[in-house]
């Protein structure tokens, strides 16, 4: 028996039916491809106006961030004008109170050297004082020695001052000058002031009498004058004190002078009207 050919279709061809598939997938990824390109140009696809205002944005945010700096320094800034400013504030304020410490001091020095003055010249009228202390006691132990030695003298007749041609319209201030100092009369029942030599220089009460007399043309001051050494060395002292005054102050205040013969008291009985009851 013959054997058959080989080409009696005793094998199958597969040819076709891979032509297919590999076109199949060819195609599959053929479109997989050209989906991701429109993907992917869908994703970058941008117009032009959009890109400006894209770039316009970050110019923009940059723009932002350095005016912010910009802002934060210009505010450190300020912060520190005012720090500044309150420091020369407290500094001036600091001269100030230096100045018037300055000025307290000044006025404390002049306030010292007016105070040492015054305090020498009280020391000065102290010692002054005390010497006129000790010659009184001294007197006044004489005169009891004498009392007790004889019997008292009759009281010395009282001296009566009589007006001298004064107008009526002149106010009369009456100082009685003494040996030891200076008395002022102003009432006909209560005693006179009285004035040691030693502060007559600074007695208010004799400074405001003279402020009194020369603040009227009217007015006039009359010296009491005892007829004694001392009292004469007093009147020159009362009225070198009086000129003094009228040089300081512009017056012209010029006292009068009536002797007083005799120890008795002063009688002003006849200027009654010009003094206190």
């Amino acid at each position: 028996m013959a054997r058959r050919s080989q080409d009696d279709g005793g094998s199958v061809s597969l040819f076709p039916f891979l032509s297919i598939l590999i076109c199949i997938i060819g195609c599959l990824t053929l479109i997989i491809v050209v989906i991701n390109l429109i993907a992917m140009n869908k994703g970058e696809g941008r117009t032009s106006e959009e890109v400006e205002r894209a770039q316009e944005y970050v110019l923009l945010e940059q723009e932002k961030i350095e005016k912010q700096k910009e802002l934060d320094k210009l505010r450190q800034l300020i912060e520190n004008l005012i720090q500044k400013n309150k420091d020369t504030l407290a500094t001036r304020d600091r001269l100030v109170n230096l100045k018037e410490m300055f000025e307290n001091q000044e006025e404390i020095e002049k306030s010292r050297e007016e105070l040492i003055a015054k305090f020498n010249l009280l020391q000065q009228t102290n010692k002054d004082l005390v010497q006129d202390e000790a010659i009184l006691l001294a007197e006044i132990q004489v005169k009891e020695e004498e009392i007790a030695k004889r019997k008292l003298p009759p009281e010395a007749q009282a001296l009566r001052v009589q007006p001298s041609g004064s107008s009526t319209n002149t106010k009369p201030y009456f100082a009685e000058i003494s040996d030891r100092g200076v008395y002022l009369h102003t009432s006909l029942s209560e005693e006179a002031t009285v004035i040691p030599v030693a502060t007559l220089n600074q007695d208010e009460k004799f400074i405001e009498l003279l402020k009194t007399v020369g603040s009227s043309r009217q007015n006039t001051l009359i010296f009491l004058v005892r007829g004694s050494p001392a009292a004469v060395s007093t009147l020159k002292k009362a009225t070198q004190l009086v000129s003094a005054y009228n040089r300081a102050n512009g017056t012209e205040i010029i006292p009068g002078r009536l002797p007083l013969p005799g120890e008795g008291k002063v009688d002003l009985q006849m200027f009654a009207q010009f003094l206190e009851p």
